[in-house]
Order: C-alpha cells, then sequence, then structure tokens
C-alpha cells in the first residue's frame, strides 16, 4: 500500500517538471506534502481507493457542418483511476488520478488517451487560524462553446483542450475573541491550456495569478465604535498581451447616535490598467446612517461623492459624480442570510446579492455578482452548485449526496466538496461578467438532486464582443432499491453570441440505471441524447447514445 501511495505522485509529477522546469520545487513541495508529511503524524489516516471501468458505447451522430450524414459506431473506453486520502490532525491531502483511452470499431476515428488529476493539500495550524494549501489540476475542456458544450472523449475529443493549473494559498486570521480582527491572505496560480487538434480559433496561452488580501477591523460592527479597512492587490501575467493589475482599497467607520443606530462615514479607492473604457482610477467618500438589529443585521444608506480618471488618446478625463449606495444584511436565523449591495466602482453602477437558506434536507443559495476578470480567472470560480458528501475518489454527482443535517459527521473515506458547474469558455481575455445564480439542492428519504438556474452577461473589452448566456440543469438520483438507483440530467444551455448574429440552444437529457452487484463492482446502463439548435443551420448537431459501464473497486 505504501509504494502506491509513493509511486503514483511521484511519477505524475516527473513528467510534468520535464515539461515545465520551473515547477520542480512545486512538485517536489507536492510529493513532500503527500507523502513524508503523513508518516511523520502517527495519527493520519491513509486510504488508498484505485477503481477500474470498462464501458460500451453505441453511437449515432449527425452534423450539418460535415454534410448532414449520419455517424455511427461503437466504442470501447477504459479509465482506470486511483483516489488517495490522507486526513490528519493538521493536515488533508486528497489525490485523484484517472485515465481514459478510446478504441473505435472502424477507422474513421483514432485512438484516444486523456489523463487527468487533481491534488490538493491543506496544512492548517494555531487551531485553524493558519491555513497553507497546495493544489494541482489538469483535465481536458472545451474552449469555444461554438465548438459544442456537451463535447466529450466519445465522440468529440477533438475539441477538448488540455488544461492545467497549480496554486498555492496561504491565510493567516486572528483569534475570534481578540478586539481587532485581522486577515491575511496570499495567492498563487498558474494556468496554462493548449491548443486542442481541432481549431477553436484560440492559440497556447499561460496566465499566471498573484493576489494579496488584507483586512483590519474591530471584531463586532455592533461595537460602540467599529471600523474596518479592506486591501486587495491582483495581477493577472498573460503571454501575449498587457498584464492586468488591479488595486482596490476600502474603508468604513461608524459611531453610535441612538442606540442600534450609528452615523457612518466610508471611502473607497481603486486603480486598474489596460482598461480603455474604464476609469483607471476611480475614489469615492460619504456618509449615512445605519441601522443594527439582531446579532448580525443591517441595512446602511450612504451619500457618496465619487470621481472618475478615463485615460483618452490625448489627456486624461475626470469625472465627477454623487450617487447614493445601500447596504442590506440580513441574517434572522442561523439556518438564513441575505446580503445586498449596491455602489459605484471604476467600471460603473455594481449590485451583488448573496442568500442561503439550510434545512436538514433542503438547501437553496442565491448569487449576483458583477465582475471584471480574465476568462481564465473565472475558470478558477465557477457556478457553486453547493456542498455535498462524497466517498473517497467520487467522479460524478450520482456519486455524492447532500448531508442530511448541518452537523453530519463524516465516515471513514467521506469528505466534503463542493460541486460546480465548468465554465464552457476559457481564454486570457479580460471580460466585464455579470451573473446571476439560483440553486435548490434537496436530499431526503430515495431522492438527492439539484436544481440550478444561470444567467451571465459577457462583455469581452478588448475585442468588443458580446455573449449572453442561460443555463437551466436538473442532476438527480433517486434509490430504486439497497442496490439499484436511477440516474437523471438535464442540461439547457441557451448562448446568444451577439457580435456574430448567432443564437444556439444546446439540450442534453441522460437518464441511466446503476445496480450494485456486490461490495467491489457495479454495472450501469444508460441512454443520452444531445442537440444544438442554432440559428444558423449549418451549426446543427443531434446525437443519440447508449452504453453500458462495469466498475471494479480494487
Amino acid at each position: 500500500m505504501a509504494m502506491v501511495i509513493t509511486m503514483a505522485p511521484a511519477n505524475l509529477f516527473a513528467a510534468h517538471c520535464r515539461q515545465w522546469p520551473w515547477a520542480k520545487l512545486s512538485a517536489l513541495r507536492l510529493i513532500w506534502l503527500v507523502v513524508a508529511l503523513p508518516t511523520s503524524i502517527s495519527a493520519a489516516d491513509i486510504e488508498v481507493k484505485p477503481v477500474i471501468e470498462t464501458s460500451t458505447y453505441g453511437f449515432w451522430l449527425r452534423e450539418e457542418q460535415t454534410g448532414g450524414g449520419l455517424d455511427k459506431g461503437v466504442a470501447a473506453l477504459v479509465s482506470p483511476s486511483l483516489a488517495v486520502n490522507v486526513t490528519g490532525k493538521n493536515l488533508s491531502s486528497v489525490l485523484f488520478y484517472k485515465n481514459e483511452a478510446i478504441w473505435y470499431d472502424d477507422s474513421q476515428r483514432s485512438h484516444k488517451s486523456l489523463a487527468q488529476y487533481s491534488l490538493s493539500n491543506v496544512f492548517t495550524g494555531y487551531d485553524g487560524r493558519v491555513r497553507f494549501g497546495l493544489t494541482a489540476d489538469s483535465q481536458h475542456q472545451i474552449r469555444n462553446s461554438q465548438q459544442g458544450v456537451f463535447s466529450d472523449i466519445v465522440t468529440g475529443g477533438e475539441n477538448l483542450a488540455k488544461t492545467r493549473t497549480h496554486g498555492a494559498t496561504l491565510d493567516f486570521a486572528t483569534r475570534r475573541n481578540a478586539t481587532v480582527n485581522a486577515r491575511i491572505g496570499l495567492a498563487y496560480s498558474d494556468l496554462t491550456s493548449e491548443a486542442p487538434e481541432a481549431d477553436d480559433g484560440l492559440a497556447d496561452f499561460n496566465n499566471k495569478f498573484k493576489s494579496a488580501d488584507i483586512l483590519l477591523g474591530t471584531a463586532e460592527r455592533q461595537s460602540p465604535l467599529f471600523w474596518q479597512i479592506n486591501g486587495n492587490y491582483a495581477k493577472t501575467d498573460r503571454d501575449e498581451q498587457q498584464d492586468f493589475v488591479k488595486k482596490r482599497l476600502d474603508a468604513i467607520a461608524g459611531l453610535p447616535l441612538l442606540p442600534h443606530l450609528s452615523v457612518i462615514g466610508k471611502a473607497s479607492y481603486e486603480q486598474t490598467n489596460n482598461l480603455q473604457q474604464y476609469a483607471s482610477e476611480f475614489s469615492s467618500y460619504g456618509t449615512g446612517l445605519e441601522l443594527q438589529f439582531g446579532r448580525k443585521s443591517r441595512i446602511n444608506v450612504t451619500r457618496n461623492r465619487s470621481e472618475r480618471t478615463i485615460d483618452g488618446p490625448i489627456r486624461e478625463e475626470i469625472i465627477e459624480e454623487e450617487y447614493t449606495a445601500t447596504e442590506v444584511v440580513l441574517a434572522p436565523t442561523r439556518r438564513t442570510s441575505l446580503s445586498y449591495a449596491s455602489d459605484k466602482r471604476y467600471y460603473g453602477r455594481s449590485t451583488e446579492m448573496s442568500g442561503e437558506y439550510n434545512l436538514r434536507f433542503l438547501t437553496m443559495r442565491l448569487s449576483v455578482t458583477d465582475r471584471v476578470e480574465t476568462q481564465s480567472f473565472f475558470q478558477q470560480t465557477t457556478e457553486d452548485l453547493g456542498i455535498f458528501v462524497c466517498p473517497a475518489g467520487a467522479g460524478e454527482f450520482s456519486d455524492c449526496f447532500r448531508p442530511p443535517t448541518n452537523n453530519y459527521e463524516l465516515e471513514a473515506g467521506e469528505s466534503f466538496q463542493q460541486w460546480f458547474n465548468n465554465d464552457v469558455e476559457l481564454s486570457d481575455e479580460i471580460v466585464k461578467r455579470r451573473s446571476e445564480n439560483f440553486s435548490i439542492g434537496y436530499s431526503k428519504n430515495r431522492l438527492t438532486l439539484n436544481f440550478q438556474l444561470s444567467n451571465s452577461d459577457d462583455e469581452y473589452v478588448e475585442s468588443e464582443r458580446f455573449s449572453e448566456r442561460k443555463t437551466q440543469s436538473l442532476q438527480s438520483v433517486w434509490r430504486l432499491s439497497e442496490q439499484s438507483d436511477l440516474l437523471l440530467t438535464l442540461r439547457n444551455y441557451e448562448i446568444n453570441y451577439r457580435t456574430e448574429q448567432r443564437k444556439d440552444r444546446n439540450k442534453s437529457l441522460e437518464i441511466g440505471v446503476i445496480t450494485q452487484l456486490n461490495e467491489h463492482s457495479d454495472v450501469s446502463a444508460s441512454v443520452r441524447r444531445t442537440s444544438r439548435n442554432s440559428s444558423i443551420n449549418s451549426f446543427d448537431i443531434e446525437e443519440n447514445r447508449v452504453w453500458l459501464t462495469y466498475r471494479y473497486n480494487l
């Protein structure tokens, strides 16, 4: 067992160190955290879970771009995987590696083999106030949704781009009962994306993300005199285009006027580069009133003056404005929270909202955000599906379930995982994105499901392109018996490429039944239908697929 733990990460990272000499130190650190550190902690729990899957596919594909003829065939897929979980008093490490190899019954399609891995290490100390994390991830994904949002290794492997990410984080926080709270966070990540076999209009690119955050302030907002200062620095290094740098500083202070009522003052400053249509500098200050009630709830309204500096082709333009800002934070119970903020930033009016409602069997989440980032940054902050309990090596939503209570205690091999929907676009362009997300998670008796609605508007700042995306998805698991589950997945992407004057409606319906044969193995049968109905007929696609999968836990 020890040999498995030692050799898998070593071989994995040795291969990548030959490609990136600069990564040798990071690779050695990752291996050390997974292997050496757990062996020095006698209380560490180590679990190794190798799995092998074999699948047989039958597919019927029709693409108008290739003449509209029917492409049908049979494919065999073999997918060995390895999951390693290390849990200690101060250490949590998770390694997952999977290789997919596929063969076809004719020569029209060639054999493919794709590998993916993810590695996460978190070390905590001083009662959890210090956290150090190292991560690594490699996967194959689409970078241009116009090629097909449902592309996978079976019938769309040529559309998948290899994307690798390596990162490190360091966080520090003072004790909760400290008079003055302080939080410091440092983060670094490196993302590399290689062009797929089929031209997606994008070249290879590499981005490096660096950020530093600091928060200082009184521990309690309801204290007689409260103050808070937030600072942030973020930089994205890009290969072919100018680096993107953002600096931000916010401050707020309040003095009691009446019980539960304070007069507040606030100020902010932001500086950016490489954004010709937005302000390179933005500053504001204002005063107002804040009403506090309950333990954490508050409402404040301020009247503010702002100054925007826009870099013109000949001279700078300074714009002064007055506006009203509002912030609402409601937390009536431990299970319910809602926040809303309306303010101005360097790119214009900004509105953000978030909310949660948690019961033993039901969770609802709401978020509205406005952000300007490189599109590759959104790759790391994708749509939140919620918290689920997953066994070691779980790679699909159907392997997990929503915890029945907020105080659920994990059993051996289980871990809490936050599921996300991957973005269907990836580039290093700067994008202003407004997104709204609403999700419902349910788990009771025999049924586990997650339903999500999502809307996003993307404005590509440098290329002056626009796109709108509406997404609806439903993932469910129905327990038929002690040994069998019924799986259902529905996805719908409506994408409006406004610049290209093209609209696509992408639909997917997948139904399957999985049956546990014994303690180590299970078998599943599934069917799937996908389609793309485009306003440009030549981009229409439809596919029907059936497959049988056998999985064995070694």
